[in-house]
């Protein structure tokens, strides 16, 4: 190689994808991907509308994992299953997952009205 030389990328093949996407270029993916009887529940959703559903959502979300007697009640020999596994480590994974999809969904919600940046 000599000074002059520069450094190519290797050439995709036609099916290869690109693992690097641009913020704006994942929100486009991922619009894309929603449903479209969802892109249009999310569209006419009011603004009002929608800070009511999702601060409720995220009020219980806080309300739930903040709360000691909730996890206190799970934790309480009694009502362990058969598994092995005790309540209070699958209410806080079911916490986790409601967190997340919550996330998630006021994530593709606003990347259907184009309200990110």
């Amino acid at each position: 190689m000599t000074p002059g030389d520069s450094v190519r990328p290797a050439a995709r093949t036609p099916g290869q994808r690109s693992t690097r996407r641009s913020v704006p270029q994942a929100a486009r993916w991922f619009a894309g991907v929603l449903s479209g009887r969802f892109a249009r529940w999310a569209v006419a959703l009011s603004p009002r509308r929608k800070r009511t559903l999702f601060g409720c959502w995220f009020a219980l979300d806080a309300v739930l994992a903040l709360a000691p007697p909730v996890y206190w009640a799970a934790g309480d020999p009694r009502f362990q299953s058969g598994t092995g596994i005790p309540l209070s480590v699958c209410y806080f994974l079911a916490l986790g997952v409601h967190i997340s999809a919550g996330v998630v969904v006021l994530y593709g919600v606003e990347s259907a009205r184009g309200e990110i940046d």
